[in-house]
């Protein structure tokens, strides 16, 4: 009985890695939503989480329309972000590129990001000013769920549109 035992074991443990490497193998192919994806779907959270937290309809209102020029502002940086790596792709391409080349793409995509930066952080204390502290407490959970969750998401490939 015991070899009995030592030889389905042994017969098993084969079949069982392989049961494991697929199913680790299918869980790593998962690919992360795209950054766009990722915008769009916590925005959305975002939008329910005050809907749901607000009872007072005009200061909801507002709040609706600071997400969704959040979320415009996120696409748009989104896709200034890529437009900026495939500039620097094809710069660095050209072996005789000159050095203030480089300095004008950083600098411009710089900009941009300073400004989306101020642009976020002017609709993030707009969102403050109209909640309570009590709705701020989910609202802001929410919204820093939609930035972690745009930060893990996987940058585009190509022209974001």
């Amino acid at each position: 009985m015991h070899s009995a035992f030592r030889s389905f074991g042994s017969a098993a443990l084969p079949t069982l890695l392989v049961c494991a490497l697929t199913l680790a193998a299918s869980a790593c192919s998962r690919e992360k939503p795209s950054r766009e994806q990722a915008i769009e779907r916590y925005s959305q959270e975002l939008r329910e989480t005050i809907s749901k937290s607000v009872s007072d309809e005009h200061r909801r209102a507002q709040m609706l329309l600071s997400v969704d020029r959040l979320e415009a502002l996120q696409l748009r940086f989104s896709r200034e972000t890529v437009d900026f790596i495939e500039s620097y792709r094809k710069l660095n391409a050209d072996y005789d590129a000159p050095r203030p080349a480089f300095d004008q793409l950083f600098s411009g995509y710089s900009a941009q990001r300073v400004e989306a930066r101020s642009e976020a952080l002017a609709l993030h204390f707009e969102l403050t000013s109209l909640a309570t502290a009590k709705e701020w407490d989910r609202i802001g959970k929410a919204e820093t769920r939609l930035y972690e969750k745009v930060g893990a998401a996987r940058p585009a490939e190509g022209n974001a549109t």
